[in-house]
């Protein structure tokens, strides 16, 4: 058996002289811009995600073998309830930094006269895609959006998806040891997806449709 110093390297020919590369084509369709959605496998917590799963499960070569955001390529069907706060407010939009609280998402409901039920997703509307557009508001870290005692209150209304017209939570969020603790509990403690800066102007591979 020969020893590893006469193994063939990986992509070459035995002789070791005639070797090669091949091209791979991908898109990282991320960040505080563009549309997208956060599957479970996207945060870790103490190397798990949701349900204790390790993230061993995650390779940089081969994706998630389990909670894969492409496990919703067909789509998910299930009923949409936008919330606009903004309008709760009478703000055109919220400014960065301001968190979007529980008596917020209930005073939407009322005045929308709906209310937020089991299996739905929750779409809020800071008025962010407005501002950008209009104002010109570059992207930082420093956003409005969901705050994170909101948390209990999704959990006890047993949501399916939330989504925002902000890349993310509130930031700062008022947590200093969690850097983003509305994605880190709702997608490893709570198994809820997330889709991220609904603004539907945007190119995007995240395409809701409304149907009624």
């Amino acid at each position: 058996m020969p020893g590893a110093e006469d193994m063939p390297l990986p992509g070459f020919r035995n002789d070791r002289r005639w070797g090669f590369s091949s091209e791979r084509l991908g898109i990282t369709f991320h960040g505080n811009t563009l549309t997208h959605v956060d599957s479970p496998c996207h945060i870790f917590w103490d190397g798990t995600m949701y349900n204790g799963r390790s993230h061993s499960l995650v390779d940089a070569a081969t994706g998630s073998a389990w909670a894969a955001v492409t496990a919703a390529a067909n789509g998910i069907v299930t009923r949409g309830v936008l919330l606009d706060v903004a309008r709760v407010r009478d703000v055109p939009w919220l400014e960065p930094g301001q968190g979007v609280f529980p008596e917020d998402l209930e005073e939407a409901e009322r005045r929308q006269g709906v209310r937020v039920r089991s299996g739905d997703a929750v779409l809020l509307r800071t008025g962010y895609g407005r501002v950008r557009h209009e104002a010109g508001a570059a992207s930082g870290f420093t956003q409005a959006g969901w705050h994170a005692s909101c948390l209990p209150w999704l959990r006890e209304r047993e949501v399916a998806l939330i989504g925002a017209d902000t890349p993310r939570e509130v930031q700062p969020s008022g947590y200093e040891d969690v850097l983003m603790p509305v994605h880190a509990v709702s997608l490893v403690a709570m198994g809820l997806w997330l889709l991220d800066n609904c603004d539907l102007t945007s190119g995007s591979p995240v395409n809701p449709i409304a149907t009624f």
